[in-house]
């Protein structure tokens, strides 16, 4: 493998002396007979078995020096079997390394090829590569293991060589190279024992493993490292290319090492760098020097290159306290001292120009490490980049400097902070080294537990750069650093830095990681004028996409935390977040596979990715806005249903593979009709052939575009064809319902089951709904639930389960149709969930046309849609779905609607089978029912028992509500009693239920009073509220006062119902000649309409209304009752007619009964109405011509007065009950106006129309009031027929019988009485009434 086609014989020929000319065959001498092999070949050692190493530390290639303990080592085994060898690689193939992170600027990769006895194991180990030729070795402290670390198969063939070193637990890992032997591909192995200086050198490794199956024979050659002191150890171990290597000491000392003698043949030997001094050659001039050359110096790192004199190697050394020395080495051991430089307080004074130092603080300079700039700008200097930390008493900085050396001085050029790289703890010895790979525009800086990457690109020259210097913060260079996972303990254990090819841009360096393997670090350069910012600077979008797509690697031993190491805003994150969310879904990363046999696979790894994004989101940034997470928890909905598009489309494929009689799957038709602007264009030159993989490669961040043509090519392409194939619309029904579903479904289902995940509070949701108020406004449309996704869908619903009925019923695929009939339900509540989405977002927009588009919609799904959808899965015989839907979305209606349809039927095929089986079975259903009606009322409620209760209303079928078996007493009373219109029924129950007659009473009362307007009916319930407070026995009553007030109130009611009643009965006859409703009124309007009222249209309009409710038994209103009483023109002969039909009277008897019930302002209006017009019946100009009339004459003219009867009846009411006294009349000067105007008329009529006419009328009136008042002394006339009618009722009193005016049943003990006299007595009714009324309203509430 090292060497594919060299001999032991080839190789020892390559290294011969170059100067030794080689003889041709004819002058050669005669052959002699061959030698016989000997066992034991010049080659060979023998490791002593006593040797011991003292001393120890640790070391990182390439003169960095580091000071640790190591571990007790193993013994490795070597591998069984040596197979063919090939060339060598210089590069690591891509196939089989794994990607730990990449970002647009570097990648980190683990290499496949690793040692198995090295991986996971305790064994320690320092590591070595030679990149050149992609060889790496690794030594233990007993064996030696060489592998070709390039190979991209996994893991390489391994040479196993031992150490004979012997060394000590506590002694330090040796240290070794991989040594190349000039032009050929032969390669060797150099160990050195640091505590003891041996050495051993195998100079072709293929030999060395042959040989190691031997062990008398040599294997290689051996040396020491003379003249170490004691303690001292060898800590690094520098190529110098063929000038050997240079070793470095721990008390500081140099030393050159050459493997090979000057003819070329293998052989070991040292010789130390000297500084010279200017003192003496004496012992002790030779001690200062020792002291002043080795001992004081810490030496930070070595690193070569060719030097300007030929054939020589220039050797560069610094200390970390700043001072640089240049040595020239030759191949042949010689060396030269050139200079000391002493760049420490250049390095100072530059540090302090870029890092703020405390003046009170101490600062030392520590230089780590440096690397040699391979093509420097300025003639006759050295250009050096060099890794410095400045360290404070609470403090720690890291620095690149890029210092030239002169042949005396150095100078500082440019210096670049490390930003971006944090500790946790301050170390007291920093370290750190420094990897400047070629080409030269990166550098890697190791730190433990962390490797940054840094840019060493120049400033571009722009205004915003200026800006930025001129204000002190000097742009920078892209840096980021790579941090490891703390709870891995990586510990590095070597590197290497490779060198790219002519045309590869990238640096690299390869770092192994003790017991875990190789890891290559990649940086690419920023071209020049390269705008990007992922390029310029660390953003949050490459931080969130490397977590995204690396954090969940196995075995990964990267920390992708941010905390505390980046800070970026709110709006960065949120943008990139976004970003990086779309690139999932199109599959725009790289890191994104492009061609799978597995889309399936493909796409759960997107769903893990953003499952990773958004738990790294919530960890480690700020937090988000409600918006950002609704839109990235709506990307993971979509590609959660494009798994499950994808997966039903797979079905169907295969369905369509096995029988080629099938349908083509109509998602491959909806991709195709597709405007290509929703999907990726194909590209057959790049082998796309597969548009639905394409699709579901990179479009389905655009799902719910494609969905609703599930629908719409239906009815384009299939539903509108003339001949049309039933089975064929049905399975492309059914594959539309699959798609909706799947689509649809996993949505709301993902977004119920995710919220929390996403940071939203699951209390938001309900069955994927977001709740009313919660956020709609901030959101720019649910993909869930647009336009078209919802007029779609409803349609879909509605033929699905028309195909199905019609189908089944007429035998065509009846296992397709049943299917149909099992989808429909969940596209009813599919349907049901996009409408309230839709709707209540365009609620809560702050557009009006928005809004107005949302109410539109809000009414059409609770009025047609949801009912409707839901109701007609009676339809495929799916009453119990249905009813889950309807509980589901609380639609009360539709599941009193289903229950009561059900039980109909179940009831009626009950009665109608002869089968005792079908009987059962129907039983069972029915008790079914009958449970869930029963915990309906406990789990909903007033607002099942409005929709169930309602049902029996709705359906005529009232009495049922009293039937046991759909009794629910509480919530029947509690229906009952919410609203007045059910006071027909709820009195019943008040009765038969409650047992509650006082309520029954006064739900009586209301009723009457309130709602009815039949008069016979109303007369009932008065009659019936009677006897229910009558049955209530006094003592039993909760409040007694109220008791009688009610009982009151009743019986002054049912007066005022007789006094319409005796109205009526007086004009029965009239009414029985008529032909039907209409000419009854007219005669009525010509028997009583006339006469005064002829030039009266206004009073004669409201006369014709209340003769029109008389004859249609509607109940009246108290005024208009008074209005026709009043307005009435009554033909009498005989003083008994006047005694019979006193209508005046009864008008004030009327009044004084609804006293309570009337406006205040509308009552005293109508008080005097009623006397101004009865004061204009009378003839008294003919009264007050007295001329030739005698007293018993004048008494008689006053006795046949209207006026006189109606005193008379009032006095005797009066006698009967102080509380009549309310309608005595006021001074005659205040009847004058009475109903003229409007503040008057305006309780009673809201129209100024219908006022204008009425008081027209009363203006004539009360101009003959006025006339009889100032022309025929009408005052004294009023008073002089009330005292002849106390007369007269005196009389009567006192046993001159006469007949009443007015037949006294005892109801006017219901009016309350007054000893305040007549205007208190009215405030004292309004004031009741107000009362009353508010009283009354709580009881019945209570009640």
């Amino acid at each position: 493998m090292f060497s594919p086609e060299a001999t032991v014989l080839s190789a020892r020929s390559s290294l011969r002396n170059p100067r030794r000319r080689q003889r041709k065959d004819s002058e050669a001498a005669p052959q002699q007979p061959r030698r016989k092999r000997s066992k034991i070949s010049e080659g060979s050692f023998e490791v002593p078995g006593d040797a011991r190493i003292n001393g120890n530390g640790s070391v990182v290639m390439n003169g960095h020096v580091d000071h640790s303990e190591v571990e007790d080592s193993l013994v490795i085994v070597d591998i069984p079997a040596r197979n063919k060898k090939t060339s060598p690689k210089r590069g690591v193939r891509d196939d089989a390394a794994i990607y730990l992170t990449k970002s647009e600027s570097y990648s980190v990769r683990k290499l496949p090829s690793f040692p198995t006895r090295l991986f996971n194991t305790s064994t320690p180990f320092r590591a070595f590569a030679l990149p050149s030729a992609g060889l790496a070795l690794a030594l233990t402290s007993t064996h030696a293991l060489a592998w070709d670390y390039a190979s991209g198969g996994g893991t390489a063939r391994v040479i196993t060589l031992p150490l004979p070193f012997q060394p000590k637990p506590s002694d330090p890992l040796p240290l070794g190279a991989i040594v190349r032997n000039g032009p050929t591909n032969d390669f060797g192995i150099l160990a050195i024992a640091p505590s003891t200086g041996k050495v051993f050198f195998w100079d072709n490794v293929d030999t060395a493993e042959v040989r190691s199956h031997f062990p008398q024979r040599h294997q290689g050659v051996d040396g020491v490292v003379g003249n170490m002191y004691s303690g001292e150890v060898i800590t690094g171990l520098v190529d110098v290319e063929h000038a050997g290597y240079v070793l470095i000491f721990s008390s500081g000392r140099l030393a050159q090492l050459t493997l090979r003698d000057p003819q070329g043949r293998p052989h070991i030997a040292t010789r130390y760098l000297q500084v010279p001094t200017s003192s003496s050659g004496s012992f002790f001039g030779s001690f200062k020097g020792l002291l002043g050359s080795g001992i004081r110096k810490s030496i930070a790192s070595v690193k070569a290159r060719p030097s300007e004199s030929r054939g020589q190697m220039e050797v560069i050394t610094a200390s970390r306290n700043g001072l640089f020395h240049l040595w020239d080495l030759s191949w042949s051991g010689q060396y030269v001292f050139k200079r000391e430089i002493d760049v420490h307080g250049e390095v100072l004074a530059a540090l302090q120009g870029i890092t703020p130092l405390d003046a009170h603080g101490q600062h030392e300079v520590h230089i780590l490490d440096f690397a040699i700039l391979p093509e420097h700008k300025v003639q006759g200097f050295i250009g050096l980049l060099v890794l410095v930390a400045l360290s404070g008493r609470d403090s720690l900085d890291y620095s690149l400097l890029e210092v030239d050396l002169s042949n005396n001085a150095g100078f500082v050029t440019r210096a670049i902070p490390i930003k971006n790289f944090t500790q946790t703890q301050i170390p007291k010895d920093p370290t750190g080294t420094l990897l400047l790979p070629h080409p030269s525009h990166t550098a890697f800086i190791q730190f433990p537990g962390a490797i940054v990457v840094a840019s060493l690109a120049e400033p571009e020259q722009s205004p915003e750069a200026q800006l930025l210097q001129d204000t002190g913060k000097p742009s920078l260079p892209f840096q980021d650093t790579i941090y490891f996972r703390e709870d891995r303990q990586v510990h590095f254990c070597g590197h290497a830095i490779e060198s790219a090819g002519k045309k590869d841009k990238q640096s690299s360096a390869i770092i192994f990681v003790q017991h875990y393997g190789i890891i290559q670090v990649n940086a690419s350069p920023l071209l020049s004028g390269e705008g990007d910012s992922q390029r310029q600077k660390v953003t949050a979008r490459s931080k969130m996409e490397q977590t995204t797509f690396f954090s969940t690697t196995p075995e990964n031993i990267i920390d992708f935390n941010i905390k505390s190491r980046y800070s970026f805003g709110q709006e960065e994150v949120e943008v990139a977040a976004r970003e990086v969310s779309a690139g999932i879904l199109s599959s725009s990363y790289e890191f994104v596979e492009k061609v799978t046999s597995s889309m399936d696979e493909q796409i759960r790894k997107r769903c893990l990715a953003l499952r990773t994004l958004i738990t790294h989101l919530r960890s480690e940034y700020p937090p988000i806005s409600f918006k950002t997470k609704f839109e990235l928890l709506w990307d993971a909905e979509r590609l959660a249903a494009a798994l499950q598009l994808w997966n039903n489309y797979e079905e169907r494929l295969r369905d369509w593979e096995t029988d080629p009689d099938a349908q083509t799957p109509l998602l491959i038709d909806l991709i195709q009709i597709l405007h290509e602007r929703y999907k990726t264009e194909i590209r057959p030159e790049l082998g796309e052939t597969d548009p639905v993989r394409q699709y579901f490669l990179k479009d389905v961040g655009r799902i719910e575009v494609i969905i609703p043509w599930a629908w719409q090519t239906l009815r384009t392409f299939y539903m509108r064809r003339e001949s049309k194939d039933g089975p064929a619309i049905m399975r492309r029904v059914s594959n539309a319902s699959d798609i909706i579903l799947a689509a649809l479904e996993t949505g709301f289902e993902f977004r119920q089951n995710n919220a929390e995940l996403y940071g939203l509070d699951l209390s938001l949701f309900e069955d994927g709904l977001l709740r009313p108020g919660h956020g709609y406004d901030l959101l720019d449309g649910f993909w869930t639930s647009t336009y078209n996704l919802v007029s779609s869908v409803r349609g879909l619903v509605d033929v699905g389960r028309q195909l199905a009925v019609k189908n089944f019923e007429s035998g065509i695929e009846e296992e397709l149709a049943k299917k149909l009939a099992k989808d429909n339900p969940r596209l009813v509540r599919i349907c049901c969930h996009i409408h309230i989405e839709r709707f209540r977002w365009n609620l809560e927009q702050s557009d009006e046309k928005r809004r107005e588009s949302g109410r539109k919609l809000r009414e059409e799904f609770i009025l047609k849609v949801r009912p409707e959808q839901i109701y007609n899965l009676l339809e495929l015989g799916m009453a119990t779905e249905g009813m889950n839907l309807a509980e589901g979305y609380g639609d009360m209606t539709t599941l009193a609607r289903l229950v009561w349809e059900e039980t109909k039927y179940l009831e009626e095929s009950k009665r109608a089978t002869q089968s005792k089986m079908e009987e059962a079975e129907c039983a069972v259903k029915l008790n079914r029912i009958k449970d869930r009606v029963s915990k309906y009322f406990s789990a909903y409620g007033d607002v099942w028992a409005k929709a169930f209760y309602d049902k029996f209303i709705m359906e005529h079928q009232s009495g049922q509500l009293f039937l046991k078996e759909h009794l629910n007493q509480p919530a029947l009373t509690k229906y009952l009693r919410a609203e007045p219109s059910r006071a027909r029924l709820r009195w019943i129950n008040e009765v038969s239920g409650e047992k509650d007659y006082e309520a029954a009473g006064r739900t009586l009362l209301t009723l009457a009073a309130k709602q009815e307007s039949n008069v016979w009916c109303k007369k009932v319930e008065l009659s019936l509220a009677k006897l229910a407070l009558l049955s209530k026995k006094r003592s039993e009553l909760q409040d007694e006062e109220a008791g009688d007030d009610i009982l009151m109130e009743t019986a002054r009611k049912l007066e005022c119902t007789n006094i319409q009643n005796r109205v009526y009965e007086r004009i029965a006859p009239i009414i029985s000649e008529a032909l039907d409703d209409e000419s009854a009124v007219q005669l009525l309007m010509t028997e009583f309409g006339q006469d005064r009222l002829e030039h009266r249209p206004a009073h004669q309009q409201l006369l014709q209304q209340g003769f029109e409710s008389l004859v249609r038994h509607r109940v009246m209103d108290p005024t208009l009752l008074i209005d026709v009483l009043t307005f009435v023109t009554l033909k009498r002969s005989e003083p008994a007619d006047r005694v019979q039909a006193n209508e005046f009277a009864f008008a004030l008897k009327a009044l004084a009964l609804s006293w309570n019930d009337m406006d205040g302002t509308l009552r005293k209006s109508t008080l005097r109405l009623i006397w101004k017009r009865l004061l204009i019946q009378d003839n008294w100009e003919k009264i007050n011509n007295t001329a030739g009339t005698s007293d018993e004459l004048l008494e008689e003219k006053l006795a046949s007065t209207t006026a006189f009867w109606t005193w008379r009846a009032l006095i005797k009411m009066i006698n009967d009950n102080d509380a009549y006294n309310v309608v005595r009349p006021k001074a005659l000067d205040e009847l004058l106006g009475a109903g003229c105007t409007d503040a008057e008329l305006s309780p009673r009529f809201g129209s100024q129309d219908l006022r204008g006419p009425i008081i027209s009328d009363n203006v004539a009136d009360d101009q003959i009031l006025r006339a009889n008042v100032e022309k025929y002394r009408l005052k004294e006339w009023v008073s002089a027929t009330e005292q002849a009618a106390k007369k007269a009722v005196a009389r009567e009193m006192n046993g001159e019988a006469e007949e009443s005016v007015v037949e006294s049943d005892g109801s006017a003990e219901s009016v309350k009485s007054d000893e305040e006299g007549e205007v208190s007595a009215s405030e004292a009714f309004e004031g009741d009434d107000e009362e009353s009324a508010v009283g009354q309203d709580v009881e019945m509430e209570d009640a």
